[in-house]
């Protein structure tokens, strides 16, 4: 038989509509990956890599600001390539590509662990549909997705944590596994502190879970070649973390925030728990909701339904885990700044509760497994949603991400003419969309002035011309 026809064969209606929503979904992302431009912080390292260099731009900021290193080394290393058009493009495309591929590798480890089976083509087609669910569930798509200085630091190191998972949960042991993970841990430690500080944490208690001889946990057994993988993990992202933590840079950022005690901190951590939770959170459920339906149904495999206690007890253990990952997570932020995480710092919380989404929505389906019809409707009528939703917003965040590109482009053209001015006068952008904005305030002292007179080489005074709207 020929080989495309097998595959059509063994697609259901569900996984067509899969393959619709992704298609839409990538004409979406297409279009605000084409319409993306540099903003803030970027014109900053457009300055720093054209006066300093990839390598000593890095070992600048490390020593007096920013000490994510893996995370300056990409973002220099990109910013140098920005003389080409095609650049941002695509960066922004080998984020998704690394998405869709972590997650293809991750289930690829889930599947023996639910005991379910899938072609290659559904895996591909899954694993696109929750690289879509990740960047609707986004708390800020923008500064997440589309802000080069922001996605190479806490986009990137999620996707290679899920990466890293992946690689841990597949039953292969072979030595470039190992390289792998080792340069997913130097990512992971070397670019995004919160996210490796709570994984070491999760990864001591995972530990000492083991150390207590209880090596089961539900129907997951852990064999001594993925616990070899944690600890190499463990060990490497720990390192990679020590010497992000101990940079210069890191001491002085430090100095802009008042010192408070641990005790103060685990304190005002639950107030901040609290908020992320209440606030932050109901923000994405829609999302979760609809696409948490969908990706419970794949990954709900042909067994004995559970029992109504079972299901109960591992439902409120994972909402009380998604808890403790808040309060884990926000509490070094806590510590060190006494705020909320930005929203793009946020974003393992948003991965996280997905998940949880997922898996609540996995053992309801584990309740009728021999009432696969319900579960089919509501994967249909979530799929429905779906599509209905990327179309939409490919339809609308073309017409808005095209006139931002437009007025960022005239922007571009206004300082070229104006630039021996000692006033530059710009019209203010377009609403921006689902990208990150570029527009700058109208306090002349802002810091968004240097960036990107430093990024442009401007001597003039900028000033938006607010009568222009």
């Amino acid at each position: 038989m020929n080989p495309l026809k097998k595959i059509i064969n063994q697609l259901s209606l569900i996984d067509y509509l899969i393959v619709v929503a992704n298609v839409i979904f990538l004409g979406l992302y297409f279009v605000l990956s084409f319409n993306n431009r540099i903003s803030h912080d970027d014109f900053y390292s457009m300055y720093i890599v054209e006066e300093f260099g990839v390598i000593d731009g890095v070992k600048l900021i490390y020593n007096q600001w920013c000490t994510r290193y893996v995370a300056l080394l990409i973002s220099f290393f990109i910013t140098s390539f920005l003389k080409f058009k095609t650049t941002l493009v695509i960066y922004q495309l080998f984020l998704l590509l690394l998405c869709s591929s972590s997650i293809y590798l991750f289930l690829t480890g889930l599947k023996n662990i639910v005991n379910i089976s899938f072609t290659k083509f559904k895996m591909i087609n899954y694993s696109i549909l929750i690289s879509c669910a990740l960047f609707y569930c986004s708390f800020n798509i923008g500064e997440t997705w589309f802000w080069l200085s922001s996605s190479c630091t806490y986009l990137l190191s999620c996707m290679v944590l899920i990466f890293s998972a992946g690689i841990i949960l597949t039953n292969a042991n072979t030595f470039l596994n190992y390289v792998v993970l080792i340069a997913c841990g130097i990512t992971i430690g070397g670019s995004n502190g919160t996210l490796s500080l709570t994984l070491l944490i999760f990864l001591t208690f995972f530990f000492i879970f083991l150390w207590a001889k209880k090596s089961q946990l539900s129907s997951i057994k852990f064999s001594s070649s993925k616990v070899n993988k944690c600890i190499v993990l463990y060990l490497i992202v720990h390192l990679a973390f020590i010497v992000m933590y101990l940079g210069n840079g890191n001491q002085i950022r430090s100095s802009f925030f008042k010192e408070i005690s641990i005790f103060t901190a685990l304190i005002d951590n639950i107030k901040f728990s609290e908020i992320i939770f209440l606030k932050i959170i109901p923000e994405i459920i829609p999302y979760c909701l609809i696409f948490a339906i969908v990706a419970s149904t794949i990954l709900t495999p042909i067994s004995a339904p559970n029992s109504i206690k079972s299901s109960l007890k591992k439902i409120c253990f994972s909402i009380l885990f998604l808890g403790l990952a808040i309060y884990i997570f926000q509490l070094p932020i806590t510590y060190k700044t006494q705020d909320i995480g930005a929203e793009r710092t946020l974003y393992p919380l948003a991965i996280i509760t997905f998940f949880v989404f997922t898996f609540c929505f996995y053992q309801f389906g584990k309740l009728f497994t021999n009432k696969k019809h319900i579960q089919k409707v509501l994967s249909i009528t979530a799929l429905i949603l779906i599509i209905g939703l990327n179309s939409f917003q490919l339809h609308n965040q073309y017409h808005i991400s095209k006139s931002y590109r437009e007025s960022f482009d005239n922007r571009l053209i206004q300082i070229t003419q104006q630039i021996n001015n000692k006033q530059i006068l710009l019209d203010p952008l377009t609403e921006s969309g689902y990208l990150h904005s570029a527009e700058i305030s109208n306090d002349s002292n802002h810091f968004t002035h240097d960036q990107l007179k430093l990024g442009l080489k401007i001597k003039g005074q900028l000033k938006l011309n607010n009568t222009s709207r």
